[in-house]
């Protein structure tokens, strides 16, 4: 059976000139290191803005609701002072963590976030399954899951040393939402093909007991 957050037509945004946007484009940000560094914190932007609006609890994660890209980028640099690339960008899955749950507790909204990460020895990887799994407990709780790719062994869609939000899983099939696009990807070549370090977390904590930090 997919699985899928509920509502991903809510990732939709409008863009500059009108146009239609399946999430955030770090592109909007001011400044050339934001445009260049900004893959994470626009994947948590874009995360949080889904949560605002699916509960009402999670409303201070974004409570300006609007969908215009200039209401929205005011949201994405709120979010960088919390998720903020170092001088490799955000390069590990655990800064993703700690800015996640640094956020929530700026704005009253506790997060535990969890993690799926391993390292680049496909020897030490945890298994496929454990990783399908987590994906699956983050999308069953409807909380799109951040992705970090540093190596896209043969995927072709994916830009390397990229986060991207990743919002479905039909077999070993994933869905995801990058810089105003999405498209599917065979997740399971991914994890089999890759040659570095990646990671995978979920805001709301689920999928602790698939979770993994190498």
């Amino acid at each position: 059976m997919p699985t899928q957050i509920l509502h991903p037509e809510r990732l939709d945004l409008t863009g500059p000139g009108g146009t239609l946007c399946h999430g955030a484009d770090q592109d909007w940000f001011p400044d050339p290191w934001q445009r260049r560094a900004g893959c994470g914190p626009t994947t948590a932007s874009l995360i949080f803005h889904y949560l605002a609006r699916q509960r009402s609890e999670f409303s201070p994660l974004r409570p300006e609701m609007g969908t215009e890209w200039t209401d929205f980028l005011e949201h994405m640099c709120r979010v960088w002072e919390y998720v903020t690339p170092r001088s490799h960008g955000l390069n590990r899955p655990e800064y993703m963590v700690e800015g996640m749950a640094a956020y929530g507790k700026a704005v009253g909204v506790p997060l535990t976030p969890t993690l799926f990460s391993f390292p680049s020895a496909r020897t030490k990887r945890p298994p496929w399954e454990g990783l399908r799994a987590f994906v699956a407990a983050g999308l069953e709780t409807d909380c799109p899951m951040a992705f970090l790719n540093l190596d896209n062994g043969k995927i072709k869609q994916l830009d390397r040393w990229h986060w991207v939000t990743l919002i479905g899983l039909e077999g070993d099939t994933a869905s995801i939402v990058d810089n105003g696009n999405t498209f599917t990807m065979d997740l399971r070549l991914w994890y089999a093909t890759t040659k570095t370090r990646g990671g995978f977390v979920c805001a709301l904590g689920a999928g602790e007991e698939f979770a993994s930090s190498c």
